[in-house]
């Protein structure tokens, strides 16, 4: 379990990595070699469950701390 903020930002940047490795990983053995997918994957699709699971719990304990990973919003004008 994360203890502070800034372990959620480390988790959630692990995450990315994982999620971008394993995309690559589909992309080079998807239809080539889809039983090595299988085997290769399994490792990062458990780490990434693992880090959603860890960061809904914190999010759980600390909601406020979701503006910390979320992207800035673009600004709204609105109409006179």
């Amino acid at each position: 379990m994360m203890a502070n903020a800034e372990e959620l930002k480390i988790a959630v940047r692990h995450l990315k990595i994982m999620e971008e490795a394993l995309r690559a990983l589909r992309e080079q053995l998807e239809t080539s070699h889809p039983c090595l997918l299988d085997i290769a994957s399994k490792t990062y699709r458990q780490r990434i469950t693992a880090l959603q699971r860890d960061i809904t719990q914190y999010l759980a304990l600390y909601p406020s701390d979701i503006s910390l990973i979320l992207p800035p919003l673009d600004p709204v004008t609105l109409p006179r």
